[in-house]
Formats: structure tokens, C-alpha cells, sequence
């Protein structure tokens, strides 16, 4: 059986307790009206997933030396696509 947890709703910041979709259709809101508001803000345009235009621009000139990157993940990424 899953396990209540004690969980905030996105919409109105409001504490709940909720073992997940489970036991309540409006999760992850805590009731139907939090989660049908949050659905028309989506559908008036009032949330938006933007993308940054100028990102890939700066790769243009080419892949940056893998050695001068301090993240290993990133380094890593980079080396994949130089040999790729």
C-alpha cells in the first residue's frame, strides 16, 4: 500500500496529505478546482516553455577545447560528440 506523504500543491502553496494518484484524481494538486485552475492558465498562454534562440550559437565556430571545461559530465559530452 503506498505511503501518505505530506505534500504542497503547486496552485495554492496549501499542505496536503496524499499517497500519490492513487487515492486523489487531482494529483499532484490538492482538489480538482486547483488543478482545473493551473489547466487555464496553461491554455490561456499564461505559463510558456521558452527556449533559449541564441543557445547552440557559441558552438558554432566549433566544439570548445575538452580541456578547458571544468565539469566532468561536460567534458565527457564533448569528447562523445569529437568522436562521435
Amino acid at each position: 500500500m503506498p505511503r501518505l506523504r505530506r505534500r504542497k500543491c503547486p496552485q495554492c502553496s496549501r499542505h496536503f496529505t496524499s499517497a500519490g494518484l492513487a487515492d486523489n484524481p487531482a494529483f499532484p494538486f490538492c482538489s480538482e478546482k486547483c488543478k482545473l485552475l493551473d489547466l487555464g492558465t496553461w491554455l490561456s498562454d499564461g505559463y510558456a516553455v521558452v527556449e533559449d534562440l541564441s543557445r547552440g550559437h557559441d558552438l558554432a565556430k566549433g566544439l570548445p577545447d575538452p580541456k578547458s571545461i571544468t565539469d566532468p559530465d561536460v567534458r565527457a559530452a564533448l569528447e562523445d560528440l569529437e568522436n562521435g
